[in-house]
């Protein structure tokens, strides 16, 4: 399947913006598209090996997707790392067709070291 870029996803999260629940962390999370206006969602993180009560975080994917346009709905859903893709390379969404490919080098010394396994994606306002 071909895939192309339908927009960019950024989660932050610290002592602000994210909490821990048990072993789940929920990162806030903005979609951005060309040509639409910003999405709202919450990651939640269940593998997170950070305690994010004590550190800044902020992870930024490519939204690779059938389509250049993404609807509302289509992010949403559970996401499990990709085989044989590299770090935080991550596919699922609504119907198992958006791949997730970081934005950022994993090499950044200023940043807390992140492998994520899974995660879960949903609206804000739900």
């Amino acid at each position: 399947m071909q895939e192309v870029q339908a927009g960019t996803l950024q989660c932050r999260g610290g002592p602000d913006t994210g909490f821990v629940l048990g072993s789940v962390t929920n990162l806030n999370c903005l979609l951005q598209v060309d040509s639409a206006p910003d999405n709202h969602y919450v990651a939640a993180i269940q593998n997170f090996e950070v305690f994010i009560g004590e550190s800044d975080v902020a992870l930024a994917w490519r939204v690779m997707a059938p389509a250049p346009w993404l609807g509302v709905d289509d992010l949403v859903g559970t996401y499990a790392r990709a085989d044989d893709a590299g770090v935080n390379v991550l596919v699922g969404g609504s119907n198992a067709t958006i791949t997730l490919r970081p934005l950022t080098e994993r090499n950044d010394t200023a940043a807390p070291q992140i492998d994520i396994q899974n995660l879960v994606i949903r609206p804000m306002d739900r």
